[in-house]
């Protein structure tokens, strides 16, 4: 394979809380491997609690405090509005309000922007002002002008705006919804973004490396009633939205790239799902569960011949056609 680009992805999937276990994974990772995690990828895609990781490890914030802002904020980015208000809005407004999130992301990147980020990102989120998905990007090809100038605040709202649970989010752009509607396991979106943008008309070798939230699938029992209305659906049908790509992404990533893909990922026990199943519980038990599993996650994969490629490749730096780190002279744009 000598003399063949290699691009290696990391795809980070949404997950609500849960998205602790990926956090989880990605400081093991880093402690052992001694520098960056961001380093070690061309691009790094993610889902509404994934995006916010992607952005943090794009702006090489240590993986340990981006664990940290799941511990030891969680319960203010899930903090549940009023019991009034929940009462007498529950089928009008969503469960929680967004400023606890808001305010938690602002305290971690204050007023930085896309074109601020070091390596390169692309965080999946439906544009509800359009009907259609939108992919935020740092500017690694000449065609993406607009995206730089976005603070990094008002994407990762947008892209973890879940229905049922935060309000849709309003920023210059449009109006966002969560981005897991349209991609919660972003790593076919980063396969096609290697082979379009960076490396078109290429035969690259592209790598893909996933981690998960130990996504539980969403099913009914045997005796449920069929005929569900909103009071019945609630979060449950976000939840099979989710769900249903997480195992659809999986499989169309293993046929087209065999062993170049590679899945860190967890099934719940039984008893652990009681801990991990909602997307919004906060609790001791959901912390100790979540952590307990991405981090002997993170011990299994260092130990699997199938993640050394991962651990050895040193990503090059990235292309910036515009922006405060643009570095490509103009005529070359």
């Amino acid at each position: 394979m000598t003399g063949v680009p290699t691009y290696h992805v990391l795809a980070l999937s949404g997950g609500g809380y849960r998205g602790l276990y990926t956090a989880t994974v990605l400081a093991e990772l880093e402690a052992v491997l001694g520098r960056p995690i961001a380093s070690h990828f061309d691009l790094i895609c993610g889902t509404s609690a994934g995006g916010m990781l992607a952005l943090g490890l794009a702006a090489e914030i240590p993986a340990i405090e981006l664990k940290a802002l799941f511990e030891k904020q969680g319960s203010r980015i899930f903090g549940c509005r009023s019991l009034a208000r929940r009462l007498l809005g529950f089928w009008l407004t969503a469960k929680h309000d967004s400023a606890g999130l808001r305010s938690v992301l602002t305290e971690r990147f204050q007023d930085a922007t896309i074109g601020n980020l070091k390596h390169r990102v692309l965080v999946p989120a439906v544009n509800y002002s359009t009907g259609r998905g939108q992919f935020f990007k740092t500017p690694h090809h000449p065609s993406f002008e607009m995206d730089h100038r976005m603070k990094i605040v008002d994407v990762a709202l947008a892209t973890a705006a879940a229905p049922v649970y935060f309000p849709l989010a309003r920023n210059d752009r449009g109006v966002f919804a969560d981005g897991g509607l349209v991609g919660n396991a972003p790593g076919l979106f980063g396969l096609h973004e290697v082979n379009t943008f960076l490396a078109p008309k290429q035969s690259a070798l592209v790598r893909v490396l996933s981690i998960g939230t130990m996504t539980i699938g969403a099913t009914v029992r045997g005796g449920a009633s069929l005929d569900r209305g909103f009071g019945k659906w609630r979060g449950g049908l976000f939840d099979l939205v989710i769900s249903a790509q997480e195992s659809s992404v999986d499989y169309m990533l293993r046929q087209a790239l065999g062993g170049n893909y590679f899945q860190i990922d967890d099934k719940a026990t039984p008893d652990q799902s009681k801990d991990v199943k909602a997307l919004d519980r906060v609790s001791i038990g959901a912390t100790n569960t979540l952590k307990d599993r991405g981090s002997h996650a993170a011990q299994r994969a260092l130990g699997d011949p199938l993640f050394q490629p991962f651990r050895a490749h040193q990503a090059g730096a990235p292309t910036f056609y515009h922006g405060p780190n643009k570095n490509v002279p103009e005529a070359a744009c």
